[in-house]
């Protein structure tokens, strides 16, 4: 399954597994949904369908609107946008110069720019960057005679000062400096299906192998190491409170855990009548993991303990999640062209 169709089929279903010394687990539990304020900001442009959602450098939130589709005909309607939100909700868009790009992924770069992937990008779009004041570049591998095509996926900022991301087609991650320069490396495994990726704790990169169902870790160096095992399709992961690995598992219902040494852990979710959509989780600042079911449209918590809350329902299809430089959580909603804020309080 390519990157771009799982834009519009982001659902999963349960399991458990206990890897080395990690205690048993004996099944989701519930607390008290925390206090808060939850609050709608509708994206200007109509069929945008947000994505994935960061913290930029400039106090603002940065998101990928990338909605694409195409009919038997091959006529098709393109949008592609990267948003900006305020805290205060104003929403300006910036076309990207390449509207069949199809962006998805985004991050704060090294640069103070922000980084995103195109999924669709042929020919010169694949990975796109924003300043803070809306100057967009683009970056592709394929050399101006030779037509390629690549599908990157998600992107990390790495701890070595350049962007990583990756690649579907040449089942790889791949290193791009701010200046341009790709360099892959291929994953041991055929067809993983790279989805997911984030900096690690150790200095390393970690990410998501969908396609077979395992977490692999590669370092700035270019050694990819993998661990299998799981239950399910691994598909986000973010670097947890607990300066351990925490990921979603697509079309399993499960929020997986991995430690810096390889030790997994598998949390189901309590079951529900049908499949959540279990997307996009991201750390939040009180020491919990967040999360967003596409089906049953919640934005929901888990302690590092697998304590479960659905903390707030988010009508549209919340999608993308991501950390504001306020500390609040933030959220993508697809099908309802929105983008929400969570704030404690």
């Amino acid at each position: 399954m390519k990157h771009t169709d799982r834009f519009v089929a982001v659902v999963i279903v349960f399991a458990a597994l206990v890897y080395g010394s990690t205690p048993d687990y004996t099944g989701p539990a519930y607390a008290a949904a925390p206090t808060g304020h939850f609050k709608v900001f509708r994206v200007p442009t109509a069929g945008v369908q947000p994505r994935h959602i960061t913290a930029g450098p400039d106090g603002n939130v940065w998101f990928a609107d990338g909605n694409m589709w195409f009919t038997e005909s091959d006529q098709n309607a393109n949008v592609a946008k990267i948003g900006r939100i305020d805290a205060a909700g104003n929403v300006t868009e910036f076309a990207v110069p390449n509207q069949n790009s199809g962006p998805d992924d985004i991050v704060s770069g090294p640069d103070g720019a922000l980084w995103f992937t195109g999924a669709s990008g042929f020919p010169d779009f694949f990975i796109g960057r924003i300043t803070t004041a809306g100057q967009m570049t683009g970056f592709s591998p394929c050399p101006p005679t030779a037509p390629c095509s690549i599908v990157p996926g998600g992107i990390a900022s790495g701890p070595d000062g350049n962007l990583w991301f990756t690649e579907d087609l040449q089942n790889a991650v791949v290193r791009l400096t701010p200046a341009g320069t790709f360099t892959f490396f291929p994953i041991p495994t055929p067809a993983a299906n790279p989805s997911g990726i984030t900096r690690g704790p150790d200095g390393a990169l970690w990410f998501a192998e969908n396609g077979v169902s395992q977490i692999g870790r590669v370092d700035t160096i270019g050694n990819v190491v993998e661990f299998g095992g799981l239950t399910g399709r691994p598909d986000r992961i973010t670097l947890g409170p607990d300066g351990n690995l925490w990921f979603t598992e697509l079309f399993d219902d499960i929020i997986g855990r991995i430690t810096p040494t390889g030790g997994i852990m598998e949390f189901p979710l309590p079951a529900v009548a049908g499949l959540t959509g279990l997307s996009d989780i991201v750390a939040g600042t009180d020491g919990n993991l967040w999360f967003t079911e596409f089906n049953t449209e919640e934005l929901s918590q888990m302690t590092t303990a697998g304590v479960v809350t659905d903390v707030q329902k988010a009508r549209g299809g919340p999608f993308g999640i991501g950390r504001g430089p306020d500390g609040a959580i933030w959220l993508t909603l697809f099908s309802g062209d929105k983008v929400g804020r969570f704030s404690l309080r």
